[in-house]
């Protein structure tokens, strides 16, 4: 357990820009399944990540900084979207593995979006669509899609 590495990326509106964070020491479930259609099988596959915080919502990435978690309506309108973290559900998502790099990604270089993209090149790539804090044991439960 928690022997997992993600990079979660979140979108910034204010800059058009994507920001990604590498976690590791978290937990990743996956229930792997998927449904016959006429036009062929389709993947639903659902995930349960468990990243550790602390009560105040503070993060610490895999190379020790720590990001404070801020709402989505705060994030798109923050100066310095990079120093902090959110989960918009249906917008942010993650991947599993380490992304190579720090740098923001602009999402205007991606035909379809950066998420797309990822989506069609890599596995284990999940949008965010829920979230829950949890204090006993301070951690968030994301889930995915």
């Amino acid at each position: 357990m928690y022997r997992d590495t993600i990079t979660l990326f979140n979108f910034c509106e204010g800059t058009g820009l994507w920001y990604p964070s590498v976690f590791s020491g978290v937990d990743l479930g996956v229930n792997t399944s998927s449904d016959n259609t006429t036009t062929g099988k389709t993947g639903n596959d659902t995930v349960t990540l468990l990243l550790h915080c602390t009560k105040d919502k503070l993060f610490t990435t895999a190379d020790g900084a720590q990001k404070p978690y801020i709402d989505p309506k705060e994030y798109a309108a923050c100066e310095d979207p990079a120093a902090y973290i959110t989960f918009k559900p249906e917008c942010d998502f993650f991947y599993k593995g380490v992304w190579a790099g720090t740098e923001e990604l602009r999402d205007e270089n991606y035909e379809a979006g950066l998420y797309h993209a990822m989506h069609e090149k890599y596995d284990g790539v999940y949008m965010v669509n829920t979230i829950a804090f949890l204090d006993l044991l301070p951690h968030a439960e994301i889930g995915g899609r």
